[in-house]
């Protein structure tokens, strides 16, 4: 039995039914808030097909890899695990968090009607950041196509250094977008400075992100890598920067309720987290830099 069919099928199906869970629940949320408050139904459901359309681009992705897959002649099937790897982990962290943003933000303008338009602005720009993920999954299982005869646990560490590094990314980012929208809707008038903060800290784990995708196409690009080396530079990037994603977040989301509690004591309060967060960015380039020697 030839594994490689497996996986293409595996690439579309997972990826179209994480876009039909994720929009039935959504779509869901959004009826159930009409229901509520009838006068703003045309607002709700612009918003809802906007998520909609975007989700379903992760589908049509989901069938290009699959494609991609049985169109790749002499493709290992451990190579198809590590371009799947790639793009479903990417795929996996948008479904979940891009829901729950849009979830969160039109509850937001179910309680705020009056602020509704930033909202809104605000819960497009976190989605934008969101979706960016997916299309570096994307990039990478091309790239693991591209590669004629390659070393098939070669490509599963490419796959998995972007796969998981995105993976965390949402989870941090969609947790930190999602408070930021509920503290901007009971404090509007300090919206531009929660927003200033989400975007510092979405643009710090950003980086890490790419740290993985940096890596991901290192390992791609090293000549005559072993195997194992290319799953130990994986690790050791992946894990730096776990926690890295792990502890800025809780600094981050500490920061803000302390600040939306005590908005006279914000600048300090900022200070000090941008410090804190400083010094475990760090644990991220560490890892970096361990991963590009094992590389070398």
């Amino acid at each position: 039995m030839d594994l490689t069919y497996l996986w293409a099928g595996l690439a579309v199906w997972l990826a179209c039914i994480g876009a039909a869970i994720g929009q039935g629940i959504l779509t869901f949320r959004a009826m159930e808030i009409m229901g509520k408050n009838p006068k703003m139904s045309t607002f709700y459901l612009t918003v809802t097909i906007l998520w909609v359309a975007l989700v379903e681009s992760v589908a049509i992705y989901g069938l290009i890899i699959a494609f991609q897959i049985l169109w790749t002649e002499g493709l290992q099937w451990m190579t198809a695990v590590g371009v799947w790897l790639g793009i479903w982990l990417a795929w996996l962290g948008v479904w979940i968090w891009e829901w729950i943003l849009v979830s969160w933000a039109l509850e937001a303008i179910n309680l705020n009607p009056d602020n509704k338009s930033k909202i809104t602005t605000f819960m497009i720009l976190f989605l934008a950041l969101v979706e960016s993920a997916a299309i570096y999954g994307l990039i990478m299982s091309f790239q693991i196509l591209s590669i004629e005869n390659i070393n098939e646990y070669v490509a599963v560490g490419a796959g998995l250094a972007i796969g998981l590094a995105w993976l965390w990314v949402w989870i941090g980012e969609g947790i930190l977008a999602q408070r930021a929208l509920v503290v901007m809707w009971r404090a509007p008038e300090l919206t531009s400075f929660f927003l200033t903060i989400t975007i510092l800290w979405i643009a710090l784990v950003e980086s890490a992100a790419i740290y993985g995708l940096v890596i991901g196409f290192q390992i791609l690009w090293t000549s005559a890598i072993i195997g194992a080396a290319a799953l130990w530079a994986w690790f050791s990037i992946w894990l730096a920067a776990l926690w890295a994603w792990v502890w800025e977040g809780c600094l981050v989301g500490g920061a803000i309720n302390s600040m939306y509690r005590n908005p006279a004591n914000k600048n300090s309060a900022l200070a000090f987290m941008i410090l804190f967060v400083a010094l475990v960015e760090v644990l991220a380039i560490y890892g970096l830099i361990v991963a590009f020697k094992i590389l070398s």
